[in-house]
């Protein structure tokens, strides 16, 4: 009997049956489809593991709620003036262990349920409070409180999440696979696997099918960011001799064998293993805001992965705050554990893409939000400059965050796009008294998943870039902090971080100078593709009282002939206007431009100028501005660089005037033609080109009458061209 069970529930999920009708089978009463155990955590049946053991789905917590520090800075009436609530916003989801009780009064409308049979559950009503409850309570507000929120069951999550990931910005995932030791019905079960580990559960850093979907999600839809909490694992154990089950293979079986305690390192289950989400542990509440140092909650689960990455991400508080219950339409209810840290970050997440929009009039890319978490995150212990096992990059300040995007003078953030074989440069100037901090993250590919295994330390990164500063002779003067997953309590050290899809340098009392942060790839970029990546740098030098106040400030390519330059103010003092300096090196700017100011202004007042050159820009370009005042006084914007993709310039034709012929040098990225026009536009010869970064061609024009020619340059992959005027004598 028990054999046909198991073969008709694998068949099941093979087919993809929905477990509602799995459930009329006949199946022992040692295999259960759902249960809640002796914490009050919610399990569903997911499918039969490695060696046919149950796999569940399990809500992570039974604490109390939590809340976000900081993230009210950004509200309405918040300190930071900004007013985010998430208003407007259709781009966050829920997976959780049921559905959210949608008529309860702190939802109003806001909570969609996407799967129609998922039962009421107080887990997901209380997880969707920390992310959108209204505040009619104002103790429990959520963190988009005025956002909507699609719920999902988590059960067949991974065909949801492919589905839904291209619509929204940020998801929460208060679930985790079943590990180690779960009481059900007062008998203990045992999840590991015997001829794996005898005494240790093979899941614990383990980077499992999902990790390995999960990333690929978020690396095809580069605006959404997925958020989970760690687990609450830690711990985990029951006492020497006490009687439990364990997976022999084909049924559970009574076992007294002594098991080990989970933790306190490596106890992060499968998926909260993958590289692109955020994983989140608990810290006790700070109801007056972070300082000093603080722990990680007793149960909440540690890394590293397997192959020794940083896991978790950052940490959200819990304890007994207050969240939206599901026992009627005005419950209230308390719920806490790294389920309830979770939803903190995911809901404070949204509204940094709220602010990016409003700041840029785009959304800001997964790795750009992440890394904005992370570089104003302050860390766990207060004497620590790196990150750790168990608090991985910290505490998230989400009012930092705000700064870090608003104050364009002493911060920048850039999303990049690094094609394969290159490298990208950027500078920054430094005072003795300025601490430098780059955070440079990137959404990586899927990596391999093995079979299962206990401690599998094969490196699941794909594409392996690399950060580093430099002064401008090339003399390297930080690199990123690295961890050592065979020593997880020593302490952060710097080095080449080969593991992690997030690095980060901090700096400090390096000599007054420009500096170079740069930005470079091991190896060949997978299938030879560019990777995308964002990089946030604070700590250069401003003067302390600016007459002008920057919003944004940026340089983007628009051709491979125009460069376009703008910024933004929230603030002008006496500001007679802007010249705007451009060169191909650092410190070999000219002045190209020059725009009025505003005067005297405090709205937001937009500039921008597009820098234009017929022959081609090749190469990294440098532009800086100089703002101006009445009086005479001056001061000096950063340095901002563009490193020109697929570059096609013309660097010079020679002899012009010509009589006979002509060479033209030229750089081109691709396959090209150079053809010779007449003035009033008459084809007149043409010259295939080979792709060359130096290229040189001589072209035969002497049957041409005397006069004036128009040189084109075009590239045949994308149809750009530039522009060069010759003279026959």
């Amino acid at each position: 009997m028990r054999n046909t069970t198991l073969f008709c529930l694998m068949l099941c999920s093979l087919l993809g049956i929905n477990m509602s009708l799995a459930q009329a089978l006949i199946y022992p009463a040692d295999l259960a489809l759902q249960f809640t155990d002796s914490m009050g955590r919610y399990c569903e049946w997911e499918s039969l593991g490695y060696r046919g053991i149950p796999n569940y789905l399990c809500t992570c917590s039974n604490l109390d709620a939590a809340k976000t520090t900081q993230t009210n800075a950004l509200w309405p009436g918040g300190s930071l003036g900004l007013s985010l609530s998430g208003t407007g916003l259709n781009k966050l989801g829920l997976w959780d262990g049921g559905r959210a009780r949608t008529s309860h009064i702190e939802f109003g409308s806001r909570v969609m349920v996407m799967d129609s049979l998922a039962t009421l559950s107080g887990h997901s009503t209380a997880v969707a409070g920390n992310l959108i409850a209204a505040g009619i309570n104002p103790a429990v507000r959520g963190m988009s409180y005025q956002t909507q929120l699609k719920n999902w069951n988590f059960t067949n999550d991974n065909a949801e999440i492919i589905a839904a990931a291209p619509d929204l910005f940020a998801s929460n995932h208060s679930y985790a696979t079943t590990a180690a030791f779960t009481n059900i019905g007062g008998n203990w079960y045992w999840y590991g696997d015997t001829s794996l580990h005898p005494t240790q559960d093979w899941k614990f850093g383990y980077y499992d099918n999902r990790s390995r979907i999960w990333d690929s999600v978020m690396h095809a839809n580069p605006y959404y960011l997925m958020v989970k909490a760690s687990g609450n694992d830690r711990g985990n154990a029951i006492a020497p001799g006490t009687p439990h089950y364990y997976w022999n293979g084909t049924a559970w079986a009574l076992t007294t064998t002594t098991r080990d305690t989970v933790g306190p390192y490596d106890c992060i289950s499968t998926f909260g293993n993958a590289k692109n989400i955020i994983c989140v542990g608990a810290i006790p509440v700070m109801p007056n805001g972070f300082s000093g140092s603080v722990n990680t909650l007793s149960f909440s689960t540690w890394g590293p992965t397997d192959d020794g990455r940083i896991k978790p991400d950052l940490v959200g508080s819990s304890g007994s705050i207050l969240s939206v219950g599901s026992a009627s339409d005005s419950a209230y209810a308390s719920l806490g554990g790294t389920s309830m840290a979770a939803p903190n970050i995911t809901g404070s997440l949204l509204l940094l893409q709220q602010y990016w929009h409003q700041l840029k009039g785009r959304y800001a890319l997964n790795s750009t939000v992440k890394a904005l978490a992370i570089h104003s995150a302050k860390r766990c212990q207060a004497n620590a400059w790196g990150p750790d096992y168990s608090c991985g990059w910290g505490v998230p300040n989400f009012s930092l965050a705000a700064e870090t995007m608003r104050d364009s003078i002493k911060n920048s953030v850039q999303e990049i796009n690094l094609l394969n074989l290159d490298s990208f440069e950027t500078f920054v100037y430094l005072n003795p008294t300025d601490t430098l901090k780059s955070t440079l993250v990137w959404t990586d590919p899927k990596g391999i998943t093995a079979a299962p295994v206990y401690n599998d330390p094969s490196l699941k990164l794909v594409n392996d870039l690399d950060m580093r500063v430099y002064t401008l002779s090339d003399s390297m003067v930080a690199m990123p902090f690295v961890l050592n997953p065979a020593n997880p309590a020593m302490p952060a050290t710097t080095g080449d971080n080969m593991r992690d899809n997030v690095e980060q340098i901090i700096k400090t009392a390096l000599p007054s100078a420009w500096y170079k942060v740069k930005v470079k790839h091991k190896a060949a970029l997978q299938f030879n593709q560019a990777q995308r990546f964002s990089l946030v740098i604070s700590g250069s030098h401003t003067l302390s009282a600016l007459p002008v106040k920057y919003a944004a400030m940026a340089a983007n390519q628009i051709s491979t002939t125009e460069i376009q330059v703008h910024w933004s103010t929230v603030q002008e003092i006496n500001n007679q206007g802007f010249e705007l300096y451009a060169g191909s090196g650092a410190d070999q700017l000219l002045p190209i431009a020059s725009l009025p100011g505003r005067g005297n202004s405090n709205k937001i007042q937009h500039y921008g100028w597009i820098h234009k050159n017929p022959r081609g820009f090749a190469g990294t370009q440098y532009y800086q501005i100089k703002q101006i005042d009445y009086d005479g006084k001056f001061s000096w914007s950063k340095l901002l660089s563009v490193t020109i993709e697929n570059p096609l310039r013309i660097e010079q034709v020679v002899p012009n005037p010509f009589n006979k012929e002509v060479v033209l040098y030229y750089s081109a990225a691709h396959a090209a033609v150079a053809k010779v026009y007449s003035a009033t536009g008459k084809l007149l010869a043409q010259t295939q080109l080979e792709p060359h970064e130096s290229g040189r061609q001589q072209l035969e024009l002497g049957e041409l009458l005397p006069g004036l020619y128009i040189l084109v340059l075009q590239d045949l992959s994308t149809q750009q061209s530039v522009s060069f005027k010759l003279v026959k004598e």
